[in-house]
């Protein structure tokens, strides 16, 4: 036990660390791995609008209709569910077989937080304002609060465009934002990192 309490000591980062932020898994390995939130892009980078109400994975049994912008309001009749909240339903959801093939629906984990007029967006605002904090939210940017799965497949290949009815669409498109690891390459400082695919 002493040695492991020495290599921590002296190699750990952020060994006290708890979440960046206040959401999903995935929100917080995005935020591990860039030290700031990435948002929806385009194939170019440039911010776009996440899907919503649009038909996903068109000609495939996994077909359907997604809303991937977040809507924490209520939904009618509960007390504790959303309107448009999470990753999604129906697909695979990138699961082990056997592959379900219900049309996918759902998936609302982005939001516009620099527009107050989004749903959610202004009692957060109003509280961080009240606090002193900055939200640090680009106009026309949807940032990703929950859990999606990763841009890219172990092997390299481009996740967000794969119809494989073992994927799912509630997946990050690539980011040309740089990360800790493009950092770390362009100093050749070697580095890993574990996670899940």
């Amino acid at each position: 036990m002493p040695y492991f309490t020495s290599l921590a000591q002296k190699y750990a980062m952020s060994d006290n660390f708890h979440q960046s932020v206040n959401g999903g898994t995935g929100a917080n390995h995005i935020m591990f791995g860039h030290a700031d939130m990435i948002y929806f892009s385009d194939t170019y980078g440039n911010a776009a609008v996440p899907p919503n109400g649009t038909q996903v994975f068109g000609g495939t049994p996994d077909a359907g209709i997604v809303h991937q912008i977040e809507n924490p309001n209520p939904a009618p009749g509960t007390n504790n569910w959303y309107t448009e909240d999470g990753y999604g339903a129906g697909g695979n959801g990138g699961f082990a077989p056997p592959y379900q093939t219900n049309p996918v629906s759902g998936g609302g984990s982005y939001s516009d937080c620099s527009d107050p007029g989004q749903p959610g967006v202004k009692p957060i605002l109003d509280y961080l304002k009240n606090i002193r904090i900055h939200p640090n939210c680009e106009p026309g940017h949807y940032y990703l609060l929950n859990n999606y799965n990763p841009g890219y497949f172990g092997n390299g290949k481009n996740a967000y465009t794969d119809t494989n009815p073992s994927n799912t669409p509630f997946t990050i498109p690539p980011s040309t934002r740089k990360s800790i690891g493009d950092s770390l390459n362009e100093r050749n400082i070697s580095w890993k990192y574990y996670g899940d695919q």
